[in-house]
C-alpha cells in the first residue's frame, strides 16, 4: 500500500450475534434486485449457525464482514461487480477468519440471513423478510493473539483498562506483536459508537477520536522498535476535545485497520518489495497510453470522436446518442 494514500474512516459499528463456523466458502452469487439493492449469496459447506459480526466505513464507503473460522476455498480474492451501490468486493484471509469487505459508491446499510447453508446479504435500504438489520451488540473483547505488551524505555506497561468516570473515552491502548511479525495497535473504547478518523500522511497513521477523552495514563510515547516489527514508535495524546494516537511505521508494509464490538485494532504487515509491486499489480494492471480530457458541458459524440482519434479506432456512433457532458480524466489508462 503506497505510504502517501489518504483515507478517513468513520467506523461505526453494525454488529449482529456472533458466527460460529469452521466452515470452507466454497461460492459466492451476486444479484441485482428492485431498489438500488444488491443480495450477496455466501455459500458453505456445512449449515450457517448463526449470523456474522460486521462493521461499516464512511470514508472510503464500504461493509466489512467478518467469518470466524471460515476458510476462503472461491480461488479468487477480488471481484468487479458495479451493480446497484456496489463497486467491488474483496475476499480476505487472515489466521482464524475470513473479511469479506464490499466497496460501495455510497455508504449504504445492510442486513443478513442465514437458510441452511447459505448466507445471504442485502446491502441496500429497505426492508425484507427474513433479514436481520445490523444492530449494536454488548461489548465483549475477544481474546488476545499471542504475543508481548508494548513498554516505553521510561513508561510502565498501560494495557490494563484506565479509570473513566464516564462519557466517551479510550479505555486501554496495547501493542502486540503477531505470529506473522505484524505489529497490531490495540484501542479499547468506552462506547463501540465512537467514531474515529483514520490518516494516512507523511509517513504517520494518524486515528482521531473528536469528543473522545485520554485518560493521562495514557498519554504517552512508546518506543516498540525492539518488537521487530513494521511499527517504531505509537504516541497518545490530545487537542481540545479530541484525542489522537499517531502511528509512526518504517519500511514496506500493508495496514488494514477494523474494530469488532468496543476493540478498536490498527495491524501493520511487513511486506517485501516484490509484495508490494505484485499486488499493485494484481490489483490493477493495463497497457497502452494515459489520457487526460477536461471538458464542460461538451457534446458526447465530440468525447467519442476525440477518445477514437486517440486511441486510433474506428468509433461509428448512433443517431441516438446525443446530449453533453461534462468530463474530466487526468493521467487514465486508455
Amino acid at each position: 500500500m503506497p505510504l502517501t494514500r489518504k483515507f478517513s474512516f468513520a467506523a461505526v459499528l453494525a454488529l449482529l450475534s456472533p458466527l460460529a463456523l469452521a466452515a470452507d466458502l466454497q461460492k459466492l452469487d451476486v444479484a441485482s434486485l428492485p431498489g438500488e439493492r444488491v443480495e450477496l449469496k455466501l455459500t458453505f459447506d456445512e449449515p450457517v449457525a448463526a449470523t456474522p459480526k460486521g462493521y461499516t466505513i464512511d470514508q472510503p464507503a464500504r461493509i466489512a464482514i467478518d467469518l470466524p473460522g471460515v476458510k476462503n476455498r472461491l480461488g479468487e480474492r477480488s471481484r468487479e461487480l458495479g451493480l446497484g451501490n456496489t463497486r467491488s468486493l474483496t475476499v480476505v484471509e487472515a489466521n482464524d477468519r475470513t473479511r469479506l469487505i464490499i466497496n460501495l459508491t455510497d455508504l449504504a446499510p445492510y442486513t443478513t440471513r442465514a437458510d441452511g447453508n447459505n448466507l445471504y446479504i442485502l446491502v441496500g435500504a429497505g426492508e425484507a423478510p427474513g433479514y436481520t438489520a445490523a444492530a449494536p451488540v454488548a461489548a465483549s473483547a475477544p481474546a488476545q493473539a499471542n504475543g508481548s505488551e508494548w513498554r516505553g524505555a521510561d513508561q510502565p506497561a498501560v494495557s490494563s483498562p484506565a479509570a473513566v468516570s464516564g462519557g466517551r473515552a479510550i479505555r486501554s491502548l496495547d501493542f502486540q506483536r503477531g505470529e506473522q511479525g505484524e505489529g497490531n495497535v490495540i484501542v479499547d473504547l468506552s462506547d463501540p459508537s465512537i467514531r474515529v478518523d483514520v490518516q494516512e500522511q507523511g509517513g504517520r497513521v494518524r486515528l482521531n477520536f473528536p469528543n473522545t477523552r485520554l485518560p493521562d495514563e495514557l498519554r504517552v510515547r512508546l518506543d516498540v522498535k525492539d518488537f521487530a516489527t513494521p511499527v517504531n514508535f505509537v504516541n497518545a495524546s490530545t487537542s481540545g476535545q479530541d484525542a489522537s494516537i499517531s502511528i509512526e511505521p518504517t519500511g514496506f508494509f500493508e495496514h488494514l485497520v477494523y474494530q469488532t464490538d468496543n476493540r478498536l485494532i490498527v495491524s501493520f504487515k511487513p511486506m517485501t518489495r516484490t509484495e508490494i509491486e505484485q499486488r499493485r499489480a494484481d490489483e490493477f494492471s493495463y497497457s497502452g497510453e494515459k489520457l487526460s480530457l477536461n471538458f464542460q458541458d461538451i457534446e458526447v459524440r465530440s468525447v467519442l470522436q476525440l477518445i477514437a482519434d486517440f486511441t486510433d479506432l474506428n468509433l461509428v456512433a448512433s443517431d441516438t446518442v446525443q446530449g453533453s457532458i461534462t468530463l474530466r480524466l487526468q493521467n487514465v489508462p486508455w
